[in-house]
């Protein structure tokens, strides 16, 4: 099913800007392949260490990247994206006395290594 239909997308200097999805895509397939995209965008910062704003499957986050010769680290923190969804959790829990309803029982970080050959993405893990 994830090979039935091609994802054509529009990228830009390491940024994913837009999807054109076949309508007929399952969600589920649809979503594999923007979680993949998310892997492999990336920022061109000069400079050895920069945050900038990512817009992916995740939501809008602010993005930490931290440039270590030809390796690109992409760091952030989940709970600072907005626009995120919020689904189900399998996991029940309880609120505790004396805890503000903003603060996180849980709470999730994404961290990725780019390597970089030649100014190209050679290879992406997170």
């Amino acid at each position: 099913i994830l090979e039935q239909h091609p994802l054509h997308f529009s990228f830009r200097d390491g940024k994913v800007l837009k999807l054109c999805p076949v309508r007929s895509e399952q969600t589920w397939a649809l979503n594999i392949k923007r979680g993949i995209l998310s892997v492999l965008q990336t920022s061109q910062a000069s400079t050895a260490s920069a945050v900038v704003e990512e817009v992916d499957v995740l939501g809008i986050c602010p993005t930490r990247y931290q440039r270590k010769g030809p390796i690109l680290v992409k760091a952030r923190d989940l709970s600072l994206c907005s626009h995120r969804y919020s689904g189900f959790t399998s996991v029940q829990s309880v609120a505790l006395p004396h805890m503000s309803s903003e603060q996180q029982i849980l709470s999730s970080k994404l961290e990725c290594v780019q390597s970089i050959k030649d100014g190209v993405l050679a290879e992406a893990k997170c």
